[in-house]
């Protein structure tokens, strides 16, 4: 039997309650990275490399969450990072949406689009937050969860 709406909510707000006990508890984003939710430990060294490689990550929320965003290894094996300055660079080529962009599954890209509509850039309409909402399964939930937490850690 289905579950209730209700009970959906409440285990979404125990998720919730742990991704919040995990920042309050843990200040130190290095240690606090080892919490993070990670697909695997490809994604989680994918994640690590990133921010070595893109220095600023460290001191700019919206670059660290596209550093674990890129990290997934699906979009990571799909780009050079050498070629971007910033993260999510790749996803245009001359005011286009890149190929690399276009062959990623397409609800890593409502995910990508999320993330860049917090910079306000939207390339879905609707946008890649309201397609993801609609589509995405629990993991790719977890990995936006992931995403906001990092990039609202000064916000606690």
């Amino acid at each position: 039997m289905p579950r209730k709406t209700y009970e959906k909510y409440q285990h979404i707000d125990k998720v919730f309650d742990r991704l919040e006990a995990m920042i309050v508890s843990k200040r130190d984003r290095e240690n606090l990275r080892k919490d993070y939710f990670y697909l695997n430990d490809f994604h989680r060294q994918n994640y690590e490399a990133l921010l070595l490689y893109y220095g600023d990550a460290s001191e700019n929320p919206l670059m660290d969450g596209a550093c674990y965003i890129l990290g997934i290894p699906e979009i990571f094996e799909k780009i050079n990072i050498f070629d971007y300055a910033v993260p999510l660079d790749f996803v245009f080529n001359n005011g286009e949406l890149s190929e690399s962009f276009k062959s990623i599954d397409v609800y890593y890209q409502y995910l990508i689009a999320a993330a860049l509509e917090v910079s306000d850039v939207q390339i879905f309409k609707p946008s890649g937050f309201a397609m993801g909402m609609n589509h995405w399964n629990i993991t790719v939930m977890k990995l936006f969860w992931q995403y906001t937490t990092i990039i609202r850690l000064e916000a606690l």
